[in-house]
């Protein structure tokens, strides 16, 4: 992971508040995109395309029902 790739991340971390709210909602939406959920940014991997969903504003954390597992 590169110097930009750890400054996004940062960026990221204090637009959320906390880095395990960002990690929370990387992880989530990761399986999302597994699954086949579309894309809403261009990326090479799961996680460039999650964190550029997230610095774009496409995404955000919500409460997760008790059923979705």
């Amino acid at each position: 992971m590169g110097m930009d790739a750890i400054r996004q991340i940062d960026r990221l971390d204090e637009r959320l508040g906390s880095r395990f709210l960002l990690t929370s909602l990387v992880q989530r939406r990761i399986q999302e995109l597994i699954r086949g959920s579309p894309r809403m940014a261009d990326g090479d991997s799961p996680m460039r395309i999650v964190l550029a969903e997230i610095e774009a504003g496409k995404i955000e954390l919500t409460p997760k029902d008790d059923d979705e597992i």
